[in-house]
């Protein structure tokens, strides 16, 4: 596995998602739809809508990455030991 390769790819994912802001000035000219039950409805929905926007950028940019190169660590340790345990006999050659 190619580390460096790895560690861009996560890397890029990271800085991208954390870039994916949605303006929140919607959420401001909202009010004309107080007045009726489905306009309240909708303002709800569009809460929610950002809410969500904010907890997908923040696992997308953050917590996934870190978990990426957590496993990239763990199977780059994993390969020192398994080749340190490896022997190789070089006189059984033809």
């Amino acid at each position: 596995m190619d580390t460096n390769v790895f560690t861009d790819i996560v890397e890029d994912i990271g800085n991208t998602t954390a870039k994916g802001v949605f303006s929140e000035d919607a959420l401001s000219k909202t009010s004309v739809f107080e007045k009726t039950n489905v306009g309240r409805e909708m303002n709800e929905i569009l809460k929610l809508f950002y809410k969500s926007t904010e907890v997908y950028r923040h696992e997308s940019s953050e917590s996934l990455p870190r978990a990426l190169l957590t496993l990239r660590d763990s199977l780059i340790e994993q390969d020192r030991i398994l080749s340190e345990g490896l022997e190789v006999d070089i006189r059984r050659r033809k």
